[in-house]
């Protein structure tokens, strides 16, 4: 059962939202600490150190392995999650991020794409939708992993999880499911920060290739940093490169431009008041 636990609230007027969405055998508190101390929660830093902030955890079940337990698949879940986010009363006001880790990431990508459908026929889908400005990727597999497909080719030994199984390398899935994002997020000018991580994990390897971790969005650079697939999101302190590069993303002032349509539209009744003028003139 997905479940959202607010870590921190904001102390001030409400700013904005920002949700936070762990991998494979995740957790919506340990995956985000360095330590069992929960002072190194790192997400909280943030609402420490920017005014305004609420700061958000999705919980949900994503066992690699079905001897750990049971997992939705991709779909099923993003669904899940869509469904608790929107009647949640506390994520009815104020600007949205959105922050996943892994397989948290391909979660946001399936989110939206159900949300671009619910806003169609829903307010309240419409105004979240609306609200969203921000995403960041955290070493997510946008083609899948080398490691899922292992995980196929030993699934008698393994028994992959139905989210496990998501994430195959070059699953036509999810690449529909990017070739998607791609055309939305250019489409509705969301700005996006891509961290991948560079270090293998003992005898697993590099989990999210660099190819995979990139997701090709316009203009947007995938940024190496000195980690693996784990500690990406467990930075020691504030001044680890990762914490640096989610705060200053969140702190960045982005306004999203005004799209080329209403843009148009505007010079179009413009122009039509001009006629009008000169028409009474005349």
């Amino acid at each position: 059962m997905a479940d959202l636990h607010c870590l921190q609230s904001s102390r001030s007027a409400l700013k904005a939202n920002v949700i936070f969405f762990h991998g494979l055998g995740g957790h919506p508190y340990f995956t985000w600490q360095a330590t069992v101390d929960v002072s190194t929660l790192w997400p909280r830093w943030l609402a420490d150190e920017i005014e305004g902030l609420a700061i958000w955890s999705v919980g949900y079940e994503a066992p690699v392995s079905r001897w750990q337990g049971t997992a939705m698949h991709l779909v099923d879940r993003a669904e899940n999650i869509l469904g608790r986010i929107l009647v949640e009363p506390a994520l009815k006001a104020g600007r949205i991020v959105l922050v996943g880790h892994s397989l948290g990431g391909l979660v946001i990508k399936q989110l939206l794409r159900m949300l671009e459908v619910e806003s169609k026929k829903k307010t309240a889908a419409a105004s979240f939708l609306d609200r969203i400005d921000k995403v960041a990727f955290l070493a997510t597999p946008h083609t899948g992993s080398d490691l899922a497909a292992w995980g196929d080719w030993l699934r008698i030994l393994v028994s992959p999880s139905a989210a496990t199984m998501c994430l195959v390398r070059n699953d036509p899935n999810l690449r529909g499911l990017n070739n998607w994002y791609r055309d939305w997020a250019s489409d509705r000018q969301i700005s996006h920060l891509v961290l991948r991580e560079t270090k293998p994990v003992r005898i697993l390897g590099t989990i999210v290739k660099p190819d995979s971790a990139d997701p090709a969005l316009h203009g947007v650079r995938a940024w190496p940093t000195d980690t693996d697939h784990f500690s990406i999101v467990k930075p020691a302190s504030r001044s680890s490169e990762v914490y640096s590069h989610v705060k200053h993303f969140i702190l960045d002032s982005f306004e999203r431009p005004v799209p080329q349509l209403e843009v148009q539209a505007d010079l179009i009744i413009q122009g039509q008041e001009t006629i009008r003028s000169d028409t009474r003139a005349i």
